[in-house]
């Protein structure tokens, strides 16, 4: 077995294709529910502050909770993807927000929703999403798509707040959080078959765990066009002899 791969050089030559475009979706994803988690915060502490169910320092808390959560959270994250990896890491992420969330949607009291909101900051998909993109993606447009994995998850809050508008006083603030953990959960079953960043693998010495992407595996031949030619005799030129001179 080689004892080098030189994935980066490799991943950095690949045109732009539907994997790139998956890869995207799949980070973008979790990253877009990271930031819906987060700015569905001022909707549900304003229906919370007006039903009389939290008061203006249990909403401070609140906040307080999920920041202090965040900055744990970035820390542990970056320290679980160089440890265990970029896959491990984020899908880790994902599952800590996604069963927080749903314990936040059945919280009794605030004090209950507080904890569970420090959990759901710990959950920092951000921090290793953007790194993650940054090495499947060729760095000659590493920028531009960068760019559009920023417009993904800043896009939550729009849908965040437009929801909220719609579904806390009709259905209440509860849903919000159920919104979110459904959608963990959907993203965590997706990204079960995404690769692990072979520049991390490589990293690693994991070579036997690299395996060529859809995107770089060489084409398979063409077996019925292969046995045609095997089959199909071969039509050789008729010999010819090169008339003699007058001279000999």
């Amino acid at each position: 077995m080689l004892s080098t791969v030189n994935a980066g050089p490799r991943l950095d030559r690949l045109p732009i294709s539907s994997f790139h475009r998956r890869i995207l979706w799949l980070i973008g994803g979790g990253m877009f529910l990271d930031s819906f988690d987060i700015y569905l915060a001022g909707g549900v502490l304003g229906a919370l502050a007006k039903s009389g169910w939290s008061t203006m320092q249990l909403n401070a808390a609140f906040l307080s909770s999920t920041f202090i959560g965040m900055l744990l959270g970035a820390f542990t994250a970056s320290v679980l993807g160089d440890a265990q990896g970029r896959k491990f890491t984020y899908q880790f992420n994902l599952a800590i927000f996604g069963f927080a969330s749903i314990a936040g949607a059945l919280a009794p009291n605030m004090a209950w929703l507080i904890v569970c909101r420090f959990f759901m900051g710990l959950g920092a998909e951000i921090v290793v999403g953007y790194g993650s993109v940054g090495e499947f993606i060729p760095p000659s447009v590493r920028d531009k798509w960068s760019a559009y994995l920023s417009l993904i998850t800043n896009s939550a809050l729009f849908f965040s707040t437009f929801l909220g508008y719609l579904i806390i006083p009709t259905i209440g603030w509860r849903a919000m959080f159920a919104i979110v953990c459904a959608g963990a959960f959907v993203i965590w079953v997706i990204r079960k078959k995404m690769p692990e960043s072979p520049r991390w693998l490589e990293s690693k010495e994991r070579y036997a765990t690299l395996r060529p992407t859809r995107s770089c595996a060489p084409p398979k031949p063409n077996r019925r066009r292969a046995a045609h030619c095997r089959l199909c005799p071969t039509r050789r030129a008729p010999l010819r002899v090169p008339p003699r001179s007058s001279n000999s």
